[in-house]
């Protein structure tokens, strides 16, 4: 169920900034994503460093089917000498998932691509190379992220025989986890987050951010409406500009 998109929160909280400063100053939308963005992140790394949370669904992204590649240890994550190893690496980079108190990162799930196979143990990639020694564990493929890229290893090499994974998670940047799944995504689809969370966003917005900024970018457009030049970033309009780096 669709709960909001994120040209919705742009224009709800540049709506609260104009009842709450009086003002008709333009306020560029890219900046007030950056806000959405840094403080959803921020938010659910609080929410998940408590014990017990719960992971609503509603800030789940599914990244779809992502391929594989085998690279050596040593030139992928610097292991050497005896301890050189052939693994499985993402073809592409991974957003970064909410920080968790364990090092693995909120990953709900990675796994083989039929999604009613079991899930691989996600796991650091220290504990990785130093687990399935035991006799029923040999075959257990162990999941970690190393840097942009999410890697697989198994101690009987089970792991050379999955080409391709699937990974589910809540992510830092969800604009770019949605475009890895569907690069068609814009502005105007479901973003990730639930109304719980809207309202402490909106609230942390309007009274650390709004009063930051104190320089404005000059409207060029007598159109009252607090966008520069006269355009929202409207990428129901067919805009797909790229903020992940914001």
């Amino acid at each position: 169920m669709k709960t909001v998109s994120l040209n919705e929160l742009v224009y709800e909280l540049l709506e609260l900034r104009r009842a709450n400063t009086k003002t008709t100053d333009p306020l560029d939308e890219r900046l007030v994503i950056d806000w959405i963005q840094s403080t959803r992140a921020m938010l659910l790394k609080q929410k998940f460093s408590q014990p017990f949370s719960f992971v609503d669904d509603h800030y789940v992204q599914h990244l779809g089917e992502i391929s594989m590649t085998r690279v050596l240890s040593s030139t992928s994550i610097g292991l050497s000498g005896d301890e050189e190893k052939y693994v499985y690496r993402t073809t592409i980079a991974i957003p970064k998932p909410i920080e968790t108190k364990d090092g693995c990162g909120l990953f709900t799930r990675i796994g083989p691509a039929d999604m009613l196979s079991d899930g691989f143990q996600i796991t650091t990639y220290k504990k990785a190379f130093v687990s399935g020694n035991g006799k029923f564990n040999r075959n257990t493929v162990f999941a970690f992220v190393l840097g942009d890229y999410v890697y697989l290893y198994s101690r009987s090499g089970y792991h050379f025989g999955i080409p391709t994974i699937t990974i589910s998670g809540v992510f830092q940047d969800p604009i770019a986890a949605a475009r890895i799944a569907n690069p068609s995504w814009t502005y105007d689809d479901d973003y990730p987050i639930n109304k719980e969370l809207i309202d402490r966003l909106k609230s942390i917005i309007v009274s650390s951010k709004f009063p930051l900024v104190l320089t404005q970018m000059e409207d060029k457009t007598d159109d009252r409406e607090d966008n520069v030049g006269g355009e929202v970033i409207g990428v129901s309009k067919g805009e797909t500009q790229d903020n992940s780096g914001l």
